[in-house]
């Protein structure tokens, strides 16, 4: 498996076009985080630099005026960074718990972003009424990448593509069901590398080409109980 690597100039220059209210949410969320825990940190320079800056990292992944929905998104990461720097996105924030999407809404409402909005749910029942709406379905820690690839397929129409923000363990997670995704619909693998922070970093990406061979979404619970490719 080759791994390819991210194009770092379209990153840094839309970052500095941005980083005023890049900045501002990275402020916005670490004040938020006294009253949920939605990141690691309540220290908005530590955000801006660990987590906006990881999120920016995918920005030349994504298509032009694309639909995309960030599964378990906590404080907003990738989706609020991404609308912020891609006005030709319309990003839907999902999350299952019901204070951070109110938190969510209220930082919406302060950044001023028009092209996003807040659901609240778990993403098999989102799943449901929302099947294949989506160019993009995106995670950033969340869940075992396999599991991931089984929230993303029902969401995502074919010719789009899944995003997973993860970390070298990941690869372990791929190896076991590694050549076996199809099941589910994808293919086309890439694996983009980066460091941040001295951390080697990936984005894992597949394309959806076709139905999955299984009935999807299954109910609530399930994929993390039955992984599908056990």
């Amino acid at each position: 498996m080759k791994l390819k690597e991210i194009d770092s100039g379209i990153v840094a220059n839309l970052i500095d076009e941005n980083k005023e209210k890049l900045m501002y949410y990275a402020h916005i969320l670490a004040k938020a985080n006294a009253r949920a825990r939605l990141t690691g940190s309540d220290d908005p320079i530590e955000i801006f630099d660990v987590h906006v800056m990881d999120c920016a990292m995918a920005l030349p992944l994504l298509p032009g005026n694309a639909w995309v929905v960030d599964v378990g998104t906590g404080g907003g990461l990738p989706g609020i960074v991404w609308a912020i720097c891609r006005n030709d996105l319309s990003v839907v924030l999902l999350d299952s718990i019901r204070k951070k999407c109110e938190l969510l809404s209220d930082m919406i409402q302060h950044l001023g972003l028009k092209n996003v909005q807040v659901c609240c749910g778990r993403v098999e029942e989102f799943a449901l009424s929302n099947f294949e709406r989506y160019d993009v379905a995106a995670a950033r820690g969340v869940s075992h990448l396999g599991i991931l690839l089984e929230y993303f397929s029902p969401l995502v129409k074919k010719g789009g593509r899944c995003l997973a923000f993860k970390g070298p363990r990941a690869f372990e997670e791929l190896r076991e069901f590694y050549g076996r995704e199809g099941k589910l619909g994808w293919s086309g693998l890439e694996v983009w590398k980066y460091d941040l922070d001295e951390r080697e970093l990936f984005i894992f990406t597949w394309q959806k080409s076709r139905d999955a061979e299984m009935k999807l979404p299954r109910r609530v619970g399930i994929p993390e109980k039955r992984p599908w490719w056990r």
